[in-house]
């Protein structure tokens, strides 16, 4: 007697949705590349985790998914257009490290953390200029409305952690700059 197939069809639609999103998130790859984002999101999302805890933003985290993305670029569209978004990582990683040093000139504090000037790298070499911009405003209001939740019950707090807000802003900026 054959057994009988076991298929459940609601995953099949998860996945392949999923995997639909992920193609549409990262523009210019093909669509056999749809790992890279879920890759990276993974990335960024342990690094968002580990600086709510710890303060930091692993530097290995951010070196493997600076190298998976700029090898599989490279590979799968070509050295220009990987080479245009290592620029654009670079670019905005030295315009958050300005700002904190601005901010330190005139404050004599620091105001963003170099993890988050890591972080901005690794999601602009993947994700380019729009959803990362929109990770910053979604995730400044969201840490806005932290801080505020915080004060309504009297928590007291020495420092806001940035990089789990600018994860959900990405999450949030992704779906509405490239999914929606």
């Amino acid at each position: 007697m054959p057994t009988p197939e076991f298929h459940l069809p609601f995953y099949d639609y998860i996945f392949s949705n999923i995997r639909l999103g992920l193609i549409h998130a990262t523009p210019g790859l093909p669509p056999d590349a749809w790992w890279l984002p879920a890759i990276v999101l993974s990335l960024l999302g342990c690094a968002a985790l580990v600086d709510a805890f710890t303060s930091t933003v692993p530097d290995p985290l951010i070196f493997f998914g600076m190298l998976a993305v700029i090898a599989t670029q490279g590979i799968y569209v070509g050295w220009e257009f990987a080479g245009w978004h290592l620029a654009l990582a670079i670019m905005a990683a030295l315009v958050v490290w300005a700002m904190n040093e601005l901010w330190r000139a005139a404050f004599d504090n620091e105001a963003i953390g170099m993890g988050d000037a890591k972080w901005t790298m690794l999601a602009m070499a993947c994700f380019e200029i729009s959803p990362v911009m929109g990770a910053w405003g979604i995730g400044a209001w969201l840490a806005l409305i932290w801080i505020g939740m915080a004060r309504l019950f009297r928590y007291k707090m020495k420092q806001v952690y940035f990089a789990p807000f600018l994860f959900l802003g990405l999450i949030v900026a992704i779906y509405f700059f490239r999914l929606r």
